[in-house]
């Protein structure tokens, strides 16, 4: 991966730290209504920042030579940041999903791999010599020797292990969201998959790139020639996802609603406790008198409020004595009404849209689908069917 000064890879590394130096000063400047999701991000887009420098520095022939020239002891600095993006990424998406989500001293143990490679380098390079760090730089011994492979294929698949943690965060966000929340959008956490998919690319192709090295270790013959390949792409891929970052982060990054962390009841609760009569009267009343489920923006804290109850207790009622989420639960009455709607056949009748802009549902589509879920038929369809029979069709 030996390349000269200012040529277009060197270019594209610089351009993809300045890019990401330039997105964090942006954010740091930027009020968020979630500042700790926000910072976790700065944090994520700095250690972007350092590892185009570090590969510069180490891989850039004459970019080495310079800094030779200094002093040895400036390699290695930013390479730390491999054992950083990826808990900092993990941290972003629970901050950015989870509105009860805190940074405890529980969590430091995610800090530990990157102890122990500090350990490592401490050991061995910078308590070495002079002659002999700048031999192993010079050289690019260490690159390639044993110890120091092993660490940096920790370091590689560690951030594809937070990634696919990052997936399974996203697969419970969306569970816990059907507790919470009664409008939903397909939309809400795609943007977010695309991010961590494009991210899981470009760490997978750095984890390609360690198992060529540790091959090469094993059987003793290094292919610089796929491994220069390999190496380079992963600059371009690199550089691809940080602008897929920065477009999502101006376009989508305020489409998703919070959620709590931890669910609304427990399977061990539903067993212990029974059922509130006077809260589930409560509920039907909100419902059907006061048609509560017309508000589009109705969450299970909104909901509660208006109840009188603890959000738990709420959901815990619900899932007890409905036998149903909040989700289900809530939309079961829009349909109710949307149903009484579709069936009126009067000059005054409602369009379709009109009729699921009444009862609460903000999109068509998810109107048509829990619609066909509950009755077996599209909303045209039922009311088709009841103008025919009211016509004696």
């Amino acid at each position: 991966m030996d390349t000269v000064l200012f040529n277009f890879h060197d270019v594209l590394m610089l351009l993809t730290a300045f890019q990401c130096l330039l997105f964090a000063l942006l954010l740091t400047a930027t009020k968020n209504h979630n500042q700790l999701s926000n910072l976790l991000l700065v944090g994520f887009l700095l250690c972007h920042f350092f590892i185009p420098l570090h590969e510069l520095m180490f891989w850039g022939k004459q970019f080495r030579i310079w800094l030779l020239e200094l002093s040895p002891n400036g390699f290695f600095l930013f390479s730390h940041a491999y054992f950083l993006d990826g808990p900092l990424i993990y941290f972003f998406v629970r901050a950015l999903l989870y509105k009860d989500f805190r940074l405890k001293v529980a969590h430091s143990w995610h800090l530990l791999p990157l102890a122990i490679y500090a350990g490592h380098m401490l050991h061995s390079f910078y308590l070495q010599d002079h002659a002999t760090k700048s031999w192993l730089i010079e050289s690019q011994h260490i690159a390639y020797s044993s110890p120091h492979l092993y660490f940096e294929a920790l370091g590689r698949f560690l951030r594809i292990g937070y990634v696919l943690w990052c997936f399974s965060l996203v697969l419970n966000y969306r569970r816990q969201l059907l507790q919470e929340h009664a409008n939903l959008r397909t939309s809400e956490v795609v943007w977010l998959k695309l991010m961590l998919v494009s991210f899981l690319i470009i760490f997978g192709w750095d984890g390609a790139l360690l198992s060529i090295k540790l091959y090469g270790l094993l059987t003793n013959n290094f292919n610089l020639e796929l491994l220069n390949v390999v190496g380079l792409s992963s600059y371009y891929l690199n550089f691809t996802a940080i602008n897929i970052l920065i477009f999502l982060r101006f376009t989508s990054f305020s489409a998703v609603p919070a959620v709590h962390e931890t669910p609304m009841f427990e399977a061990k609760e539903e067993k212990l406790q029974g059922v509130d009569q006077q809260i589930m009267r409560q509920l039907e009343q909100l419902m059907s008198a006061q048609h509560f489920y017309a508000n589009p923006d109705i969450t299970l804290e909104k909901l509660a409020e208006a109840a009188g109850y603890p959000a738990k207790k709420v959901s815990l009622t619900i899932k007890q004595g409905f036998q149903l989420n909040f989700y289900e639960y809530v939309n079961s009455h829009r349909i109710t009404a949307a149903k009484l709607l579709l069936a009126d056949h009067s000059a005054q009748a409602k369009s379709i849209t009109d009729i699921y802009f009444a009862v609460g549902f903000n999109s068509k589509s998810v109107f048509n689908t829990f619609f066909k879920r509950l009755e077996g038929m599209t909303p045209s369809q039922f009311r088709d069917q009841h103008h025919k029979a009211a016509s004696g069709h």
